[in-house]
Protein backbone atom coordinates (compact mmCIF):
# COMPACT_ATOMS: atom_id res chain seq x y z
CA UNK A 1 0.00 0.00 0.00
CA UNK A 2 2.91 2.37 0.60
CA UNK A 3 3.65 2.25 -3.13
CA UNK A 4 0.07 3.13 -4.03
CA UNK A 5 -0.82 6.34 -5.84
CA UNK A 6 -2.50 7.68 -2.70
CA UNK A 7 0.63 7.37 -0.56
CA UNK A 8 2.88 8.72 -3.30
CA UNK A 9 0.59 11.71 -3.75
CA UNK A 10 0.28 12.21 0.01
CA UNK A 11 4.06 12.02 0.46
CA UNK A 12 4.65 14.45 -2.40
CA UNK A 13 2.13 16.92 -0.98
CA UNK A 14 3.67 16.66 2.49
CA UNK A 15 7.20 17.14 1.14
CA UNK A 16 6.11 20.26 -0.74
CA UNK A 17 4.24 21.49 2.33
CA UNK A 18 7.23 20.98 4.65
CA UNK A 19 9.62 22.71 2.27
CA UNK A 20 7.17 25.58 1.80
CA UNK A 21 6.68 26.02 5.56
CA UNK A 22 10.45 25.96 6.18
CA UNK A 23 11.12 28.51 3.44
CA UNK A 24 8.32 30.78 4.66
CA UNK A 25 9.44 30.44 8.29
CA UNK A 26 13.07 31.29 7.52
CA UNK A 27 11.96 34.15 5.30
CA UNK A 28 9.63 35.49 7.97
CA UNK A 29 12.32 35.26 10.68
CA UNK A 30 14.85 37.00 8.43
CA UNK A 31 12.43 39.79 7.52
CA UNK A 32 11.32 40.34 11.10
CA UNK A 33 14.92 40.35 12.28
CA UNK A 34 15.84 42.92 9.62
CA UNK A 35 12.81 44.96 10.62
CA UNK A 36 13.82 44.87 14.28
CA UNK A 37 17.40 45.75 13.31
CA UNK A 38 16.17 48.77 11.38
CA UNK A 39 13.92 49.78 14.25
CA UNK A 40 16.84 49.55 16.73
CA UNK A 41 19.10 51.65 14.52
CA UNK A 42 16.27 54.16 14.05
CA UNK A 43 16.01 54.31 17.83
CA UNK A 44 19.75 55.06 18.12
CA UNK A 45 19.35 57.78 15.47
CA UNK A 46 16.55 59.33 17.54
CA UNK A 47 18.86 59.37 20.58
CA UNK A 48 21.50 61.16 18.52
CA UNK A 49 18.94 63.71 17.41
CA UNK A 50 17.80 64.25 20.98
CA UNK A 51 21.39 64.90 22.06
CA UNK A 52 21.84 67.33 19.14
CA UNK A 53 18.68 69.11 20.22
CA UNK A 54 20.04 69.49 23.75
CA UNK A 55 23.27 70.97 22.34
CA UNK A 56 21.20 73.39 20.26
CA UNK A 57 19.25 74.51 23.33
CA UNK A 58 22.54 75.35 25.12
CA UNK A 59 23.46 77.55 22.09
CA UNK A 60 27.12 77.10 22.80
CA UNK A 61 29.73 78.62 20.57
CA UNK A 62 32.39 76.70 18.82
CA UNK A 63 35.10 77.68 21.31
CA UNK A 64 33.45 75.76 24.15
CA UNK A 65 35.07 72.58 22.98
CA UNK A 66 38.47 73.93 23.96
CA UNK A 67 37.10 73.92 27.48
CA UNK A 68 35.01 70.81 27.92
CA UNK A 69 33.68 72.01 31.23
CA UNK A 70 31.67 74.64 29.36
CA UNK A 71 29.68 71.89 27.73
CA UNK A 72 28.79 70.27 30.97
CA UNK A 73 25.15 70.46 31.85
CA UNK A 74 22.91 68.11 33.72
CA UNK A 75 20.67 67.46 30.72
CA UNK A 76 23.51 66.75 28.30
CA UNK A 77 25.34 64.55 30.78
CA UNK A 78 22.21 62.55 31.58
CA UNK A 79 21.53 62.01 27.90
CA UNK A 80 25.08 60.90 27.23
CA UNK A 81 24.99 58.53 30.22
CA UNK A 82 21.67 57.13 28.99
CA UNK A 83 23.05 56.49 25.50
CA UNK A 84 26.15 54.79 26.85
CA UNK A 85 24.28 52.64 29.35
CA UNK A 86 21.59 51.59 26.89
CA UNK A 87 23.61 51.13 23.69
CA UNK A 88 27.23 50.97 24.93
CA UNK A 89 27.97 53.75 22.45
CA UNK A 90 30.99 56.03 22.13
CA UNK A 91 29.77 59.63 21.80
CA UNK A 92 31.68 62.15 19.68
CA UNK A 93 30.88 65.83 19.94
CA UNK A 94 32.43 67.66 16.99
CA UNK A 95 32.50 71.45 16.52
CA UNK A 96 32.30 73.26 13.21
CA UNK A 97 36.09 73.35 12.88
CA UNK A 98 36.34 69.58 13.20
CA UNK A 99 37.65 69.47 16.79
CA UNK A 100 36.10 66.54 18.62
CA UNK A 101 35.82 65.17 22.13
CA UNK A 102 34.30 62.00 23.46
CA UNK A 103 32.03 61.33 26.39
CA UNK A 104 34.51 61.95 29.20
CA UNK A 105 35.81 65.13 27.58
CA UNK A 106 38.91 63.55 26.12
CA UNK A 107 39.91 64.74 22.71
CA UNK A 108 39.58 62.26 19.84
CA UNK A 109 43.05 61.17 18.83
CA UNK A 110 44.74 63.16 16.09
CA UNK A 111 45.41 59.91 14.22
CA UNK A 112 41.69 59.25 14.04
CA UNK A 113 40.88 62.81 13.01
CA UNK A 114 43.48 62.65 10.23
CA UNK A 115 41.83 59.53 8.74
CA UNK A 116 40.41 60.61 5.37
CA UNK A 117 37.27 58.52 5.81
CA UNK A 118 36.61 60.09 9.22
CA UNK A 119 37.21 63.59 7.85
CA UNK A 120 34.90 62.91 4.89
CA UNK A 121 32.05 61.65 7.09
CA UNK A 122 32.41 64.51 9.59
CA UNK A 123 32.22 66.97 6.68
CA UNK A 124 29.03 65.31 5.49
CA UNK A 125 27.44 65.78 8.89
CA UNK A 126 28.72 69.36 9.27
CA UNK A 127 27.12 70.09 5.89
CA UNK A 128 23.75 69.19 7.44
CA UNK A 129 23.50 65.52 6.33
CA UNK A 130 22.74 62.55 8.57
CA UNK A 131 24.93 59.50 8.07
CA UNK A 132 24.94 55.80 8.83
CA UNK A 133 27.83 53.49 7.94
CA UNK A 134 29.74 50.55 9.30
CA UNK A 135 33.49 50.27 9.78
CA UNK A 136 34.35 53.94 10.26
CA UNK A 137 36.09 53.40 13.62
CA UNK A 138 36.27 49.60 13.50
CA UNK A 139 35.07 46.68 11.41
CA UNK A 140 32.43 45.80 14.02
CA UNK A 141 31.21 49.34 14.68
CA UNK A 142 28.24 51.21 13.25
CA UNK A 143 28.46 55.03 13.20
CA UNK A 144 25.35 57.20 13.20
CA UNK A 145 25.86 60.93 12.87
CA UNK A 146 23.48 63.92 12.98
CA UNK A 147 24.23 67.69 12.92
CA UNK A 148 23.30 70.16 15.62
CA UNK A 149 22.47 73.72 14.85
CA UNK A 150 22.50 77.05 16.55
CA UNK A 151 19.64 78.42 18.61
CA UNK A 152 18.04 79.93 15.52
CA UNK A 153 18.18 76.50 13.83
CA UNK A 154 19.89 77.82 10.72
CA UNK A 155 23.69 77.34 10.91
CA UNK A 156 25.26 73.96 11.68
CA UNK A 157 27.30 74.39 14.86
CA UNK A 158 28.62 70.85 15.12
CA UNK A 159 27.91 67.16 14.92
CA UNK A 160 26.92 64.28 17.19
CA UNK A 161 28.42 60.90 16.21
CA UNK A 162 27.45 57.72 18.02
CA UNK A 163 29.78 54.77 17.49
CA UNK A 164 27.86 51.62 18.45
CA UNK A 165 29.23 48.11 18.29
CA UNK A 166 27.47 45.61 16.04
CA UNK A 167 26.92 43.36 19.05
CA UNK A 168 24.97 46.15 20.78
CA UNK A 169 22.72 46.40 17.76
CA UNK A 170 22.33 42.63 17.40
CA UNK A 171 18.72 41.48 17.64
CA UNK A 172 17.79 38.49 19.76
CA UNK A 173 15.48 36.53 17.51
CA UNK A 174 15.18 33.36 19.59
CA UNK A 175 11.60 34.36 20.34
CA UNK A 176 10.97 34.73 16.61
CA UNK A 177 12.21 31.18 16.01
CA UNK A 178 10.00 29.91 18.80
CA UNK A 179 6.90 31.61 17.44
CA UNK A 180 7.74 30.56 13.88
CA UNK A 181 8.23 26.98 15.04
CA UNK A 182 4.84 26.93 16.75
CA UNK A 183 3.16 28.47 13.68
CA UNK A 184 4.96 25.97 11.44
CA UNK A 185 3.79 23.01 13.52
CA UNK A 186 0.20 24.25 13.45
CA UNK A 187 0.38 24.86 9.70
CA UNK A 188 1.95 21.44 9.13
CA UNK A 189 -0.75 19.71 11.16
CA UNK A 190 -3.54 21.50 9.35
CA UNK A 191 -1.80 20.97 6.00
CA UNK A 192 -1.36 17.24 6.69
CA UNK A 193 -5.08 16.89 7.43
CA UNK A 194 -6.05 18.81 4.29
CA UNK A 195 -3.48 16.88 2.23
CA UNK A 196 -4.95 13.60 3.46
CA UNK A 197 -8.43 14.68 2.42
CA UNK A 198 -7.26 16.02 -0.95
CA UNK A 199 -5.15 12.94 -1.72
CA UNK A 200 -8.07 10.63 -0.94
CA UNK A 201 -10.42 12.75 -3.02
CA UNK A 202 -8.04 12.94 -5.97
CA UNK A 203 -7.30 9.22 -6.00
CA UNK A 204 -10.92 8.09 -5.49
CA UNK A 205 -11.71 8.29 -9.25
CA UNK A 206 -8.60 6.23 -10.02
CA UNK A 207 -9.71 3.60 -7.51
CA UNK A 208 -13.18 3.52 -9.05
CA UNK A 209 -11.78 3.14 -12.55
CA UNK A 210 -9.34 0.49 -11.36
CA UNK A 211 -12.19 -1.49 -9.80
CA UNK A 212 -14.16 -1.20 -13.04
CA UNK A 213 -11.16 -2.37 -15.07
CA UNK A 214 -10.75 -5.39 -12.80
CA UNK A 215 -14.45 -6.13 -13.26
CA UNK A 216 -13.93 -5.89 -17.01
CA UNK A 217 -11.06 -8.35 -16.76
CA UNK A 218 -13.52 -10.84 -15.24
CA UNK A 219 -16.06 -10.36 -18.03
CA UNK A 220 -18.37 -7.83 -16.36
CA UNK A 221 -18.85 -5.42 -19.28
CA UNK A 222 -21.80 -3.66 -17.65
CA UNK A 223 -19.63 -1.87 -15.06
CA UNK A 224 -19.61 1.93 -15.31
CA UNK A 225 -17.87 4.76 -13.44
CA UNK A 226 -19.86 7.75 -12.17
CA UNK A 227 -17.62 10.76 -11.48
CA UNK A 228 -19.43 14.14 -11.52
CA UNK A 229 -17.83 17.35 -12.73
CA UNK A 230 -15.91 18.41 -15.81
CA UNK A 231 -12.28 18.05 -14.69
CA UNK A 232 -9.73 15.56 -16.03
CA UNK A 233 -10.98 12.79 -13.73
CA UNK A 234 -14.56 13.26 -14.92
CA UNK A 235 -13.39 13.32 -18.54
CA UNK A 236 -11.41 10.14 -17.92
CA UNK A 237 -14.53 8.53 -16.47
CA UNK A 238 -16.55 9.59 -19.50
CA UNK A 239 -13.87 8.20 -21.81
CA UNK A 240 -13.82 5.00 -19.80
CA UNK A 241 -17.60 4.66 -19.98
CA UNK A 242 -17.46 5.30 -23.71
CA UNK A 243 -14.79 2.64 -24.02
CA UNK A 244 -16.92 0.30 -21.91
CA UNK A 245 -19.87 0.87 -24.22
CA UNK A 246 -17.68 0.15 -27.23
CA UNK A 247 -16.16 -2.94 -25.65
CA UNK A 248 -19.60 -4.21 -24.71
CA UNK A 249 -20.82 -3.56 -28.22
CA UNK A 250 -17.77 -5.24 -29.73
CA UNK A 251 -18.22 -8.23 -27.45
CA UNK A 252 -21.82 -8.50 -28.52
CA UNK A 253 -20.73 -8.05 -32.12
CA UNK A 254 -18.09 -10.76 -31.68
CA UNK A 255 -20.65 -13.18 -30.30
CA UNK A 256 -23.07 -12.29 -33.05
CA UNK A 257 -20.27 -12.64 -35.61
CA UNK A 258 -19.36 -16.10 -34.39
CA UNK A 259 -23.01 -17.14 -34.38
CA UNK A 260 -23.59 -15.70 -37.85
CA UNK A 261 -20.46 -17.25 -39.31
CA UNK A 262 -21.44 -20.58 -37.79
CA UNK A 263 -24.93 -20.26 -39.27
CA UNK A 264 -23.72 -19.10 -42.69
CA UNK A 265 -21.23 -21.95 -42.89
CA UNK A 266 -23.41 -24.63 -41.39
CA UNK A 267 -26.37 -24.17 -43.72
CA UNK A 268 -24.55 -24.69 -47.05
CA UNK A 269 -22.27 -27.35 -45.61
CA UNK A 270 -25.27 -29.27 -44.26
CA UNK A 271 -26.92 -28.96 -47.64
CA UNK A 272 -23.81 -30.12 -49.51
CA UNK A 273 -23.26 -32.99 -47.09
CA UNK A 274 -26.87 -34.15 -47.41
CA UNK A 275 -26.90 -34.13 -51.19
CA UNK A 276 -23.49 -35.81 -51.51
CA UNK A 277 -24.48 -38.42 -48.97
CA UNK A 278 -27.75 -39.04 -50.87
CA UNK A 279 -25.87 -39.56 -54.10
CA UNK A 280 -23.38 -41.92 -52.50
CA UNK A 281 -25.91 -44.14 -50.74
CA UNK A 282 -28.32 -44.17 -53.70
CA UNK A 283 -31.08 -42.15 -52.06
CA UNK A 284 -30.89 -39.69 -54.93
CA UNK A 285 -31.61 -41.37 -58.26
CA UNK A 286 -29.12 -41.22 -61.12
CA UNK A 287 -31.41 -39.07 -63.26
CA UNK A 288 -31.73 -36.47 -60.46
CA UNK A 289 -28.03 -36.15 -59.67
CA UNK A 290 -27.40 -33.37 -62.17
CA UNK A 291 -30.02 -31.17 -60.52
CA UNK A 292 -28.61 -31.75 -57.03
CA UNK A 293 -25.03 -31.29 -58.24
CA UNK A 294 -26.10 -27.85 -59.49
CA UNK A 295 -27.39 -27.08 -55.99
CA UNK A 296 -24.11 -28.30 -54.49
CA UNK A 297 -22.18 -26.09 -56.92
CA UNK A 298 -24.34 -23.08 -55.99
CA UNK A 299 -23.79 -23.65 -52.28
CA UNK A 300 -20.07 -24.14 -52.86
CA UNK A 301 -19.91 -20.85 -54.74
CA UNK A 302 -21.79 -19.20 -51.88
CA UNK A 303 -19.26 -20.59 -49.40
CA UNK A 304 -16.39 -19.38 -51.56
CA UNK A 305 -17.91 -15.91 -51.73
CA UNK A 306 -18.48 -15.87 -47.97
CA UNK A 307 -14.91 -16.88 -47.18
CA UNK A 308 -13.54 -14.41 -49.73
CA UNK A 309 -15.58 -11.55 -48.26
CA UNK A 310 -14.56 -12.52 -44.72
CA UNK A 311 -10.91 -12.39 -45.73
CA UNK A 312 -11.41 -9.06 -47.49
CA UNK A 313 -13.18 -7.59 -44.46
CA UNK A 314 -10.44 -8.83 -42.15
CA UNK A 315 -7.74 -7.28 -44.34
CA UNK A 316 -9.61 -3.98 -44.62
CA UNK A 317 -10.07 -3.76 -40.85
CA UNK A 318 -6.38 -4.52 -40.26
CA UNK A 319 -5.28 -2.02 -42.91
CA UNK A 320 -3.25 -4.65 -44.75
CA UNK A 321 -4.72 -3.82 -48.16
CA UNK A 322 -2.93 -0.74 -49.54
CA UNK A 323 -4.85 1.61 -51.78
CA UNK A 324 -3.77 2.15 -55.38
CA UNK A 325 -5.21 5.59 -56.02
CA UNK A 326 -5.53 6.74 -59.62
CA UNK A 327 -7.48 9.41 -61.50
CA UNK A 328 -10.56 8.02 -63.22
CA UNK A 329 -14.09 8.96 -64.31
CA UNK A 330 -16.53 7.81 -61.63
CA UNK A 331 -19.51 8.14 -64.01
CA UNK A 332 -17.94 5.75 -66.48
CA UNK A 333 -17.20 3.27 -63.68
CA UNK A 334 -20.82 3.37 -62.48
CA UNK A 335 -22.10 2.65 -66.01
CA UNK A 336 -19.80 -0.35 -66.36
CA UNK A 337 -21.11 -1.78 -63.07
CA UNK A 338 -24.73 -1.22 -64.10
CA UNK A 339 -24.19 -3.26 -67.26
CA UNK A 340 -23.31 -6.28 -65.09
CA UNK A 341 -26.79 -6.14 -63.55
CA UNK A 342 -28.64 -5.66 -66.85
CA UNK A 343 -30.29 -9.09 -66.84
CA UNK A 344 -31.47 -8.84 -63.22
CA UNK A 345 -32.74 -5.31 -63.79
CA UNK A 346 -34.71 -6.36 -66.87
CA UNK A 347 -36.04 -9.46 -65.10
CA UNK A 348 -37.68 -7.28 -62.40
CA UNK A 349 -38.73 -4.61 -64.87
CA UNK A 350 -36.81 -1.93 -62.95
CA UNK A 351 -36.51 1.54 -64.44
CA UNK A 352 -32.98 2.91 -64.01
CA UNK A 353 -32.54 6.70 -63.96
CA UNK A 354 -29.01 8.02 -64.37
CA UNK A 355 -28.17 11.64 -63.61
CA UNK A 356 -24.64 12.67 -64.56
CA UNK A 357 -23.17 15.99 -65.62
CA UNK A 358 -22.21 16.46 -69.23
CA UNK A 359 -18.57 16.76 -68.28
CA UNK A 360 -16.76 13.69 -66.91
CA UNK A 361 -16.45 13.60 -63.11
CA UNK A 362 -12.91 12.59 -62.27
CA UNK A 363 -12.01 11.36 -58.78
CA UNK A 364 -8.81 10.23 -57.06
CA UNK A 365 -9.36 6.76 -55.58
CA UNK A 366 -8.64 3.06 -55.90
CA UNK A 367 -10.86 2.12 -58.84
CA UNK A 368 -10.91 -1.61 -58.03
CA UNK A 369 -12.10 -0.97 -54.47
CA UNK A 370 -14.63 1.67 -55.50
CA UNK A 371 -15.96 -0.82 -58.06
CA UNK A 372 -16.52 -3.18 -55.15
CA UNK A 373 -18.45 -0.46 -53.26
CA UNK A 374 -20.67 0.46 -56.20
CA UNK A 375 -21.29 -3.21 -56.99
CA UNK A 376 -22.49 -3.86 -53.44
CA UNK A 377 -24.76 -0.80 -53.43
CA UNK A 378 -26.34 -1.53 -56.82
CA UNK A 379 -26.70 -5.22 -55.90
CA UNK A 380 -28.68 -4.19 -52.80
CA UNK A 381 -30.72 -1.68 -54.80
CA UNK A 382 -31.69 -4.31 -57.38
CA UNK A 383 -32.34 -6.93 -54.71
CA UNK A 384 -34.69 -4.75 -52.62
CA UNK A 385 -36.30 -2.64 -55.36
CA UNK A 386 -39.97 -3.27 -55.98
CA UNK A 387 -41.11 -5.18 -59.05
CA UNK A 388 -41.19 -2.65 -61.90
CA UNK A 389 -39.74 -0.17 -59.44
CA UNK A 390 -37.06 2.44 -59.94
CA UNK A 391 -33.37 2.87 -59.22
CA UNK A 392 -31.72 6.29 -59.35
CA UNK A 393 -27.96 6.71 -59.65
CA UNK A 394 -26.48 10.20 -59.76
CA UNK A 395 -23.31 12.10 -59.00
CA UNK A 396 -22.66 15.73 -58.13
CA UNK A 397 -19.72 17.77 -56.91
CA UNK A 398 -19.62 20.08 -53.89
CA UNK A 399 -16.36 21.90 -53.30
CA UNK A 400 -13.64 19.22 -53.53
CA UNK A 401 -15.89 16.22 -52.96
CA UNK A 402 -17.80 14.05 -55.39
CA UNK A 403 -21.07 12.64 -54.00
CA UNK A 404 -22.33 9.31 -55.36
CA UNK A 405 -25.97 8.41 -54.63
CA UNK A 406 -27.73 5.08 -55.22
CA UNK A 407 -31.49 5.17 -54.49
CA UNK A 408 -34.23 2.60 -54.89
CA UNK A 409 -37.88 2.24 -54.02
CA UNK A 410 -39.32 -0.74 -52.19
CA UNK A 411 -40.25 -1.64 -48.65
CA UNK A 412 -37.45 0.51 -47.25
CA UNK A 413 -35.39 -0.02 -44.12
CA UNK A 414 -37.06 0.28 -40.69
CA UNK A 415 -35.76 3.18 -38.61
CA UNK A 416 -34.60 0.76 -35.91
CA UNK A 417 -32.38 -1.07 -38.42
CA UNK A 418 -30.71 1.99 -39.97
CA UNK A 419 -27.89 2.33 -37.39
CA UNK A 420 -26.83 -1.29 -37.96
CA UNK A 421 -26.96 -1.80 -41.74
CA UNK A 422 -23.16 -1.45 -42.05
CA UNK A 423 -22.41 -4.08 -39.41
CA UNK A 424 -21.11 -7.52 -40.33
CA UNK A 425 -23.78 -10.14 -41.07
CA UNK A 426 -26.57 -7.70 -40.31
CA UNK A 427 -29.55 -8.37 -42.52
CA UNK A 428 -32.71 -6.29 -42.63
CA UNK A 429 -34.40 -9.20 -44.41
CA UNK A 430 -34.21 -11.64 -41.52
CA UNK A 431 -36.03 -14.36 -43.47
CA UNK A 432 -33.53 -14.11 -46.41
CA UNK A 433 -36.46 -13.88 -48.85
CA UNK A 434 -34.71 -11.32 -51.00
CA UNK A 435 -31.71 -13.43 -51.96
CA UNK A 436 -28.66 -15.26 -50.73
CA UNK A 437 -26.55 -12.36 -49.51
CA UNK A 438 -23.86 -12.88 -46.90
CA UNK A 439 -24.53 -9.73 -44.91
CA UNK A 440 -20.93 -8.54 -45.46
CA UNK A 441 -21.28 -6.35 -48.55
CA UNK A 442 -22.20 -3.10 -46.80
CA UNK A 443 -19.66 -3.68 -44.04
CA UNK A 444 -16.95 -4.07 -46.71
CA UNK A 445 -18.22 -0.99 -48.56
CA UNK A 446 -18.01 1.09 -45.38
CA UNK A 447 -14.44 -0.06 -44.64
CA UNK A 448 -13.33 0.75 -48.20
CA UNK A 449 -14.83 4.24 -48.12
CA UNK A 450 -13.36 4.94 -44.67
CA UNK A 451 -9.95 3.72 -45.84
CA UNK A 452 -10.18 6.46 -48.48
CA UNK A 453 -10.79 8.95 -45.67
CA UNK A 454 -14.38 9.53 -46.81
CA UNK A 455 -17.89 8.84 -45.47
CA UNK A 456 -20.87 6.69 -46.41
CA UNK A 457 -24.41 7.06 -45.07
CA UNK A 458 -27.88 5.59 -45.50
CA UNK A 459 -31.37 7.09 -45.30
CA UNK A 460 -34.75 5.47 -45.71
CA UNK A 461 -38.21 7.00 -45.62
CA UNK A 462 -41.54 6.38 -47.32
CA UNK A 463 -40.26 3.26 -49.07
CA UNK A 464 -37.27 5.09 -50.62
CA UNK A 465 -33.78 4.03 -49.56
CA UNK A 466 -30.64 5.93 -50.57
CA UNK A 467 -26.95 5.30 -49.97
CA UNK A 468 -24.54 8.23 -50.37
CA UNK A 469 -20.77 8.15 -50.23
CA UNK A 470 -18.07 10.70 -51.02
CA UNK A 471 -14.81 10.61 -52.95
CA UNK A 472 -11.98 13.08 -53.41
CA UNK A 473 -12.41 15.09 -56.57
CA UNK A 474 -9.34 14.88 -58.80
CA UNK A 475 -7.68 17.99 -60.18
CA UNK A 476 -8.06 18.98 -63.78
Amino acid sequence: MKNSLFWRMFSAFMAVLIVTILVLSFTMVALMRAERQEALEAEVRVQARDLAQLMQVRDVTSYWLFDPSVASSAAVNRKIDEIQDTYDAEVWLVNASGYAVILNGDQVSEETLRDERVIEQIKRVLSGEEIRLQGLTGALTVTIGVPWRGANGAAVMGAVLLNVSVDSLAVDYSDLIRYSLLAGILALTLGAALTLVIARRQTRPIRQINEAVQAFAHGDFDRRVDIPGSDEAAQLAQSFNGMAEEIGRLDQSRRSFVANVSHELRSPMTCIQGYVQGMLDGTIREDEREKYLGTVLSETQRLTKLVSELLDLSRFESGKIPLDKTRFDIDELILSVLFKFEQRIEAKGIDVEISFKEQPCFVMADSARITQVITNLIDNAVKFAAEKGQIVVWTHVVDNLCYVTVKNDGVGIPAGDLPFVFERFYKVDKAHTSGGGTGLGLAIAKRIVEQHGQTISVASSGGLTSFVFTLEKAGE
